[in-house]
């Protein structure tokens, strides 16, 4: 299994597939897919997002084993940089020759759901009826699941493929995201001649970011300001800049109170320096908790059991596919899917931890005839 889920992910890698622009691999997994036996439908949410693929359904027929249905769930888009990307193998690990990802978030989360077709496919394991999902948009908070075809999914229970570390653990637990959005709006004037006419926008959203508390707020919440846009030239006081930011928490409360904290900052500014000041706040995805006693978790547990791996059950401070999946339904969690430093050029993957991630989907599979799952 091993060299083939590896030659799997080294071909996916090389596929660029910035979110929106997931054709190349969306076409490779409908290969891998018809090749197996199984027929992939592509519902149309490329086309309501202006992308060039949407999602992809996969059914899989139960093999010796009667069970609810289980649903196995990847994204396929990745972050940027990625042009040029040229994924190599470095002693056990797979890394990017070139100053880009590598695109194991969320590609070893892809490549494990077409080894488990591939294992179902030659009859090496045993299972119960499963469901296939491959997302387009997850990077572009979610947007691709949002526009799943629900009519099309039977499964109430789902395992997403996407935590960051070595495989091995359960995130039962993700936060709420609410993005915000500030625009300053001062009064342009020429900087060298009359600049005592003029309002610094820039200066009015220095002042508020300096105000806020941001990064780690508690074991539970986050915040950051994260894009600065405004200002048209050196010699003209800035009138308008708009800052970006988001706030993260599993507590709900302390969410509210990270927020208004924002936006309390903003409004001292505006007092303080004179610019005005507009605040758009938008809920991004809804946070998940998961009892780890629930009988979703103890199936993950008991897959990784099968194979002598011992799970870690923990929170996150990441958004997932696992957050939309929730509020329609179907309760899910997230697997760990070895992939290191994600979102950074340094990104990499152990070669065993590939082959280790689509054993342990297999187990989670078989093992869903033994448990009981309410």
């Amino acid at each position: 299994m091993t060299d083939r889920i590896l030659d799997t992910f080294m071909e996916l890698a090389a596929i660029e597939s910035v979110s929106l622009e997931e054709s190349g691999v969306a076409g490779y997994v409908m290969d891998a897919a018809r090749a197996c036996g199984f027929e992939p439908y592509m519902d149309k949410a490329g086309d309501v997002l202006g992308g060039n693929a949407g999602n992809i359904y996969i059914k899989i027929p139960a093999l010796q084993i009667e069970a609810p249905p289980i649903m196995f769930c990847a994204h396929m888009d990745t972050v940027t940089p990625v042009k040029g990307v040229e994924p190599v193998i470095k002693g056990e690990r797979v890394v990017s020759a070139a100053k880009t990802i590598l695109g194991a978030d969320c590609k070893a989360g892809v490549a494990a759901i077409i080894e488990l077709m591939k294992m179902s496919s030659q009859g090496e394991i045993e299972h119960g009826p499963l469901e296939l999902v491959l997302t387009v948009a997850e990077e572009k908070q979610l947007q691709g699941v949002r526009h799943l075809e629900r009519k099309r999914i039977e499964s109430r229970y789902a395992f997403v493929l996407d935590a960051e570390g070595p495989v091995g653990k359960i995130v039962n637990a993700s936060p709420t995201q609410d993005n915000l959005l500030f625009v300053f709006k001062g009064k342009s004037a020429h900087s060298g001649v009359e600049p005592e006419k003029g309002i610094n926008a820039i200066f009015g959203a220095s002042w508020a970011i300096s105000l806020m508390h941001l990064g780690r707020i508690d074991a539970e919440t986050t915040a950051n300001i994260g894009v600065i846009s405004g200002g048209r030239a050196v010699n003209i006081v800035p009138d308008m800049v708009t800052v970006e930011g988001e706030v993260r928490s599993l507590d709900m409360g302390k969410l509210e109170k990270q927020r208004k904290s924002m936006v309390k900052a903003a409004l001292e500014a505006e007092a303080a320096v004179g610019v005005g000041v507009e605040v758009k706040v938008e809920r991004a995805y809804e946070g998940f908790q998961i009892d780890s006693q629930d009988a979703l978790v103890q199936l993950g547990i008991e897959g990784g059991k099968a194979m002598g791996l011992k799970m870690e059950v923990q929170s996150s401070g990441g958004g997932s596919d696992a957050n939309f999946l929730n509020t329609i339904g179907i309760k899910s969690v997230v697997l760990s899917i070895g992939a290191r430093e994600p979102h950074t050029i340094n990104e990499s993957v152990k070669v065993k931890d590939l082959s280790k991630l689509a054993r342990l989907c297999a187990e989670i599979a078989n093992s869903a005839g033994r448990m009981r799952i309410s």
